[in-house]
């Protein structure tokens, strides 16, 4: 997979399309089409924009997943996972204190019964 292939693959799991994608980066939809495509790099501005809005380091949009190169969708499930523990954690720290003891403890209970599991 390259570079076009890795960010039309982002893009698309965040369920962007290419006008959403232009607006968020203040480019073009030609420029977006033409990264996807391999036509043309992002500026390393750019890149580094791109990484941290889709949660991946640079070096991975650039090289890809050198050891997995066929099947780099798993190197986006940790990114993804910390994405998503990150909108978890935001929507906990807004519940009330009772609300938030709850759920820690729902948690634990989990965290508990997997650690068992592993036994």
């Amino acid at each position: 997979m390259d570079i076009g292939e890795r960010l039309k693959t982002l893009r698309m799991r965040m369920k962007k399309t290419l006008k959403e994608e232009s607006i968020i980066f203040n480019v073009s939809l030609n420029t977006i089409y033409r990264w996807e495509n391999n036509l043309n790099m992002p500026r390393k501005s750019v890149l580094k924009k791109l990484a941290e809005y889709y949660n991946v380091s640079v070096d991975w949009l650039i090289h890809g997943d050198i050891m997995n190169e066929t099947n780099d969708y798993n190197v986006l499930i940790p990114e993804i996972e910390q994405s998503v523990n990150r909108e978890i954690l935001s929507m906990i720290r807004q519940l009330s204190a009772p609300k938030k003891h709850i759920i820690l403890g729902y948690m634990q209970r989990i965290c508990e019964e997997a650690d068992q599991d592993d036994e």
